[in-house]
């Protein structure tokens, strides 16, 4: 079903407008195309239709005679340069079947969701997919009664990037009074692009999202960058557009739609109050080599404190230089990450529940060093009579029926609380409970934190 009007010709790099409504019934059987993306990533569309921009469609699936369930809206993943809401096609009987009303959608990716070139330049900012969810998630608000589903018990989830979109919008004000909880699955809360150069980022080293649009639009038009003008960014076929993405795609610190990055504004206390899960994988850093950040680059973070980074995993570089900074890497920006947030959900007085993923199929023990990226989900949701899979869905159907992970006779799950000894749930062989879990991998990543964002993290002074 259509949430907005198509983002095409001169609605693209707009916010989403209105959908126009239509007399008689529209029939709903099959899924929106996908938005443009790489085809290299076209195995994430599982009916192989070609993607589109015309592509912001929502996805209902829920229980015959539902009348006021929870609702779970599941964000997809991609590094926001690719998936759609299809690709999570699967959940939906397993929810209906839990008496939860499932939700996906699709959104704006690539160039085409988050284009920081200052011929775009506008009051509204420019993360236009991040747009595009608070336009689904009013959809939801608005509709999702007609379909048995209450629109007070909205529930958002996402992997990956999707576990991003989750953090951005337990802060954007937008999305204020459109949720009930959120589950951040191997986000990314505290690794953003800034639109200029001039703040502090991890990624300090890289271009700025404006100087990397600019490069890009000249790339893409044939033209010198400077001399590109919006007609000439229009001109541009979507799928070229969608072609031109470089590793993965990241939000941009705009200071409209995204006033700022979501761990700072979490530390400021800026989030709305409620109940959240965040957490990762003993091996995110499996995505390492298709990320666009390079071994040089998390040298550079570490101000010059490399033979430290090396000697608190010395036993992945033990193996390999490769294995050493992508275990750094899933540390500082996943898991880091989720400790980050929950701990701080204090300051608003919810808890934050903080998980740690740590199983890895029989058939790969050997062939990788941890839990890769992703792979939660995936197991979670695919091996229905493996003890670890079957806790994972109790608690987080529990959560989103409740807004508590606990119950059904499982191990308690305590928020996370305090920094130093933060409470986790590890999922491994089995389910454990465990306090100051990498506190010295996870105390040397928070100083890196701190001493770049310390300028940042107090709300600015109002005169």
């Amino acid at each position: 079903m259509p949430y907005a009007k198509p983002p095409v010709e001169d609605l693209r790099w707009q916010p989403p407008q209105p959908v126009a409504a239509w007399s008689g019934v529209r029939p709903a059987k099959t899924f929106g195309p996908a938005c443009p993306q790489p085809v290299r990533f076209n195995y994430m569309i599982p009916s192989n239709q070609a993607p589109s921009e015309d592509c912001l469609t929502i996805n209902v699936s829920a229980p015959i005679g539902a009348e006021h369930q929870p609702v779970w809206v599941v964000i997809h993943g991609g590094g926001f340069a690719s998936g759609s809401g299809e690709y999570l096609l699967g959940l939906g009987p397993l929810l209906n079947a839990e008496g939860i009303v499932f939700v996906s959608f699709n959104y704006r990716l690539s160039t085409l969701g988050f284009f920081a070139h200052p011929e775009l330049a506008g009051e509204q900012g420019v993360n236009y997919g991040l747009m595009d969810m608070w336009a689904a998630l009013e959809w939801v608000r608005e509709n999702i009664a007609a379909f048995g589903g209450d629109p007070e018990r909205v529930t958002i989830s996402g992997i990956s990037a999707g576990g991003m979109a989750v953090d951005m919008l337990m802060v954007t004000p937008e999305s204020a009074n459109l949720i009930a909880g959120g589950i951040s699955q191997s986000g990314y809360g505290t690794w953003f692009r800034q639109p200029r150069t001039g703040k502090v980022t991890p990624l300090d080293d890289a271009p700025s999202a404006e100087a990397m649009a600019v490069e890009l639009g000249g790339e893409v038009t044939g033209k010198p960058p400077t001399e590109v003008t919006l007609y000439d960014l229009y001109a541009v076929p979507a799928e070229r557009w969608a072609e031109s993405v470089r590793g993965f795609h990241v939000p941009i610190v705009d200071g409209l739609s995204l006033p700022e990055e979501t761990a700072i504004l979490f530390a400021r206390g800026e989030q709305h109050p409620l109940p959240f899960i965040s957490g990762g994988t003993s091996y995110d850093g499996s995505v390492l080599e298709i990320s666009g950040v390079d071994a040089k680059t998390l040298v550079e973070i570490t101000n010059g404190q490399e033979d430290r980074l090396k000697a608190l995993w010395a036993e992945d570089f033990a193996v390999s230089e490769d294995q050493g900074f992508s275990r750094f890497f899933g540390d500082a920006r996943y898991l880091y990450a989720a400790l980050n947030l929950t701990q701080a959900m204090q300051t608003v007085n919810q808890p934050g529940y903080l998980y740690f993923f740590d199983y890895v199929p029989p058939e790969k023990r050997g062939q990788v060093p941890g839990a890769e990226h992703g792979s939660a989900g995936e197991i979670m949701w695919t091996q229905m009579n493996l003890p670890v899979a079957q806790a994972m869905r109790g608690y987080w159907i529990d959560f989103v029926k409740t807004g508590n992970p606990n119950g059904g006779g499982r191990i308690a799950w305590p928020p996370a609380a305090d920094f130093d000894e933060p409470q986790w749930i590890i999922f491994g062989e089995e389910v454990d409970q465990k306090g100051g879990l990498m506190s010295e991998k996870m105390e040397f990543i928070d100083g890196l934190w701190r001493k770049r964002t310390e300028s940042l993290r107090s709300p600015p002074h109002k005169p």
